[in-house]
């Protein structure tokens, strides 16, 4: 990059860091890791969209984009769409459980309505998920330094992770809100205003692209037809356990606010995943050579745009970077302190200032985590939807939590563990695919257990829940 471009991201990281730190100096622990439940409805779509796009997302459409053609961009796009809009009508239910029990996580629901095991099975899955959504972020990012410095992959790792956690455990969730703002504008001028008709305007515009195989254009080249259904299917199955969703439909003002923000995002995520998939077929076309996949949107970036314009892109991926790694540590730091030290080690309700010195520290061990295992990770694709639908272990024992009075804590805790055995025990076969009959060991599980088992007299059945 040239000296103007370094210029531009180096002002615009040292411009996040001077945010949070301002932000950090004066907020609460409620303020850390809910943002004290006063998120309106902008700050609240800005953060879904610039959380879901995060660089693993766009790597890897890119990156798919430029192996096997559209499929896996469409499949996430529509399933993304739907999802969110899907999580938006469920928005205030989770919404009048977090007031009403003054909840912070997933496990906090598991607690209330089935019991302390359930809680900590639910929490373990998110945590580890999580984290290894984390050390993809950061897996991501040094790939993107690698495209225009010399820096060794494993140093880009460390250096970047180290400001990173440094960052989250000093600026939390509230800071997270206030720049997603501007990580979502940037990335939309970026990607959407600039690199798109840059490609379009260079040597052969678009044109090139009929060069390509016509399984580039079909919907189901990649993993399909089953993966298609199935990942829109399930992906709307996912929005009701991504706790990310969670934090941020807690963190809302009221319920309509949550509701109107994650619908509003159902249409904002789609272009940034048309505009990946864009870029790697570009590359694909063109016949520019790739030793490395995950880095086809980098590339297209450093050979389409114009010097300044370059370091202002560059610039909002380490951005969305930062942010999209804020959120997934955050939810594991979240989930450690209050699913794990505040129900299980604390023998009394910590101060505040205790309780928020406590999330530091759950932030930094997240972030240490998470760098242990980017160090392991180099499948963006692959890692990136076998974790996210890892999480749909969770879904029967969420939905019938709230809608089905019969489902006990037994079946619960039941359900989540045959739901990971059977994943973890078909992902070497069955790949991106093993999470189907971990969700129906769940399903199957969660059902038979319940007609086979009583309540316990701490469950808080569904009709109790006051949702």
């Amino acid at each position: 990059m040239s000296s103007v471009d370094l210029a531009i991201v180096a002002i615009y990281v040292a411009g996040l860091f001077a945010v949070g730190i301002s932000v950090g100096l004066r907020e609460t622990a409620d303020d850390f890791l809910i943002l004290s439940r006063r998120a309106n409805v902008f700050l609240v779509m800005f953060s879904v969209v610039s959380s879901w796009v995060g660089v693993g997302v766009i790597a890897g459409t890119a990156a798919a984009a430029y192996d096997s053609g559209i499929s896996f961009a469409l499949t996430g796009a529509i399933g993304a769409a739907t999802a969110v809009a899907a999580a938006g009508i469920f928005a205030p239910r989770i919404k009048s459980f977090g007031d009403r029990y003054k909840a912070y996580t997933i496990g906090d629901f598991f607690g209330v309505r089935y019991s302390r095991g359930a809680r900590a099975a639910a929490a373990l899955t998110i945590a580890g998920v999580y984290m290894l959504f984390a050390a993809v972020q950061f897996n991501g990012l040094a790939r993107l330094l690698t495209v225009w410095t010399t820096v060794d992959f494993r140093v880009a790792v460390i250096a970047t992770a180290i400001g990173t956690i440094a960052y989250t455990a000093f600026a939390g969730i509230k800071s997270d809100f206030y720049t997603d703002a501007i990580h979502f504008v940037v990335m939309v001028l970026v990607l959407l205003g600039v690199l798109v008709p840059f490609m379009g305007a260079s040597t052969h515009g678009f044109r090139d692209l009929r060069s390509l195989p016509a399984s580039y254009f079909r919907p189901f080249t990649f993993g399909g037809p089953a993966y298609f259904f199935g990942g829109i299917i399930f992906g709307v199955g996912v929005v009701f356990v991504s706790m990310e969703l969670w934090q941020r439909i807690y963190a809302s003002t009221t319920q309509t606010t949550a509701r109107r923000a994650l619908i509003a995002s159902a249409i904002g995520v789609v272009p940034f995943y048309g505009a990946a998939a864009l870029a790697g077929l570009v590359l694909r076309a063109r016949g520019v050579p790739l030793p490395d996949r995950d880095t086809a949107l980098f590339v297209m970036m450093k050979t389409s745009l114009p010097r300044g314009v370059l370091g202002l892109g560059v610039a909002a991926f380490v951005g969305t970077f930062i942010s999209a790694s804020n959120t997934m540590m955050m939810v594991v730091s979240a989930t450690l302190t209050k699913d794990f030290y505040c129900s299980v080690l604390a023998k009394q309700a910590p101060s505040e200032g205790r309780l928020l010195g406590i999330a530091r520290a759950m932030t930094v061990a997240a972030g240490v985590g998470a760098v242990l295992l980017s160090f392991a990770v180099h499948d963006i694709v692959n890692l990136s939807v076998l974790a996210l639908f890892l999480l749909l272990v969770l879904l029967p024992a969420v939905i019938g939590g709230f809608y089905w009075r019969r489902a006990t804590a037994t079946a619960a805790l039941s359900s989540v563990l045959a739901g990971l055995i059977s994943t973890f025990a078909t992902a070497a076969k069955l790949g991106t695919s093993a999470f189907v009959p971990g969700v129906i060991a769940a399903s199957v599980t969660f059902v038979a257990v319940s007609f086979f088992t009583r309540h316990r007299p701490s469950e808080v059945v569904a009709s109790e829940l006051g949702t």
